[in-house]
């Protein structure tokens, strides 16, 4: 995002309006999410997204200062209205 879009709920909105379009129009059961654990403004993006955090994928990714840790979130298709009760 540039810097004039952040803290504007730009991301989130974006991401949840392609996630849904992917679940709709393409047919998808489940989608992964993968960001480095350091960039924590990425994480806040899959959240508000409504991406569970899964887990943490050690040393997963080589970048340009080393291997990072990567953080897995996930959505369902249809997540919150069947299985709400196992992230609350």
């Amino acid at each position: 995002m540039l810097p004039q879009a952040r803290g504007r709920s730009v991301a989130p909105r974006a991401l949840r309006a392609v996630t849904e379009w992917m679940f709709t129009h393409v047919g998808l059961h489940r989608i992964d999410l993968e960001h480095s654990t350091l960039n924590e403004a990425s994480c806040r993006v899959a959240v508000k997204a409504q991406y569970v955090v899964e887990g943490t994928k050690l040393s997963s990714v080589l970048h340009a200062d080393g291997w990072h840790d990567m953080h897995l979130h996930a959505r369902l298709n249809n997540e919150f209205d069947d299985h709400a009760s196992r992230f609350s």
